[in-house]
């Protein structure tokens, strides 16, 4: 048996996200989730610049409070974390320093991102909360889960959702870690076996200045490969900058249960889900752990 106190992946933990996805009561997942969603407000309430700050509920999302008026407006969707605004506070954290972003591995027009019966106009009601504390919501951010995802109990709700979020204006990041289901962008493949596919990807929306003109940005990521660091847009041109990698990381080393159960001297369940190449990497990730060449 081979334990550590850290990752000992650059990345995504192979051995504890193959576990994640193969629980058939989903509990351990639901609880990476919860603890993923913390770990992510705490960096985010860390880097966001002066005048946002956050809120734990039940899904993510981001919003601006206006001082002046007092207004809230919200969309039919429920936040893990949401993150408000006083717009009479400017500036950004000193923690923007000179510090090099990923770039995208592919930027598509937002319409092309949606089916074309997603983009029927619909007609949804939205009332502003007159002396609400809680502002206008600017980006959302998601976490998917496997019930997201095609084939998902909740799919068509989670698109319903997703195209309602996009359609109000709100910028929209979508984490997705689960490589043994569908992107949620249906253009594109499938992995392991379409051709330029790959496991992970954080995808970030942004629907500015138009729907109609939006962009929507992909950030591949591969078995061997750390995670991005990524400038997430809020409003106007404030951006909160993450460290993909450093939240993944402390939710994984947070927690007792998810570094006892994953064991490098065994490999990770279900290496058919992976590519041929990638299945490959992986031993040789786990043939450099075994002979203790990572310490």
């Amino acid at each position: 048996m081979i334990y550590s106190e850290r990752n000992l992946y650059p990345g995504i933990n192979i051995h504890l996200n193959s576990i994640l996805q193969n629980d058939p009561g989903t509990s351990i997942w639901q609880s990476f989730h919860a603890e993923y969603i913390v770990r992510l407000r705490e960096t985010m309430d860390i880097n966001l610049p002066r005048g946002y700050f956050t809120l734990s509920e039940t899904s993510l999302q981001i919003g601006e409070f206006d001082a002046g008026t007092g207004l809230e407006t919200r969309a039919r969707t429920t936040p893990d974390v949401t993150i408000y605004r006083n717009p009479t506070i400017t500036g950004q954290t000193d923690l923007m320093i000179a510090e090099e972003t990923s770039s995208p591995t592919l930027v598509l027009p937002l319409p092309e991102t949606l089916k074309e019966e997603e983009t029927l106009t619909g007609l949804i009601i939205y009332q502003a909360g007159e002396g609400s504390f809680l502002g206008r919501p600017i980006t959302r951010i998601e976490l998917l889960s496997p019930a997201n995802k095609p084939g998902g109990t909740h799919y068509e709700q989670y698109i319903l959702k997703r195209l309602q979020t996009l359609k109000s204006g709100l910028r929209l990041v979508e984490i997705d870690y689960l490589h043994q289901t569908a992107p949620i962008i249906y253009k594109l493949p499938r992995y392991p076996k379409g051709k330029d596919s790959f496991p992970y990807m954080i995808i970030v929306t942004d629907p500015r200045p138009t729907f109609e003109e939006g962009k929507t940005a992909i950030y591949a990521i591969h078995v061997d490969q750390a995670l991005p660091i990524l400038d997430i847009p809020l409003a106007g041109a404030d951006v909160v900058r993450i460290r993909f990698g450093d939240v993944y990381n402390r939710t994984f080393e947070s927690s007792r249960f998810f570094l006892s159960v994953v064991d490098y001297a065994t490999d990770p369940v279900h290496m058919d889900t992976y590519s041929k190449p990638d299945q490959e990497r992986i031993k040789n990730r786990l043939s450099e752990i075994r002979a203790k060449q990572i310490p």
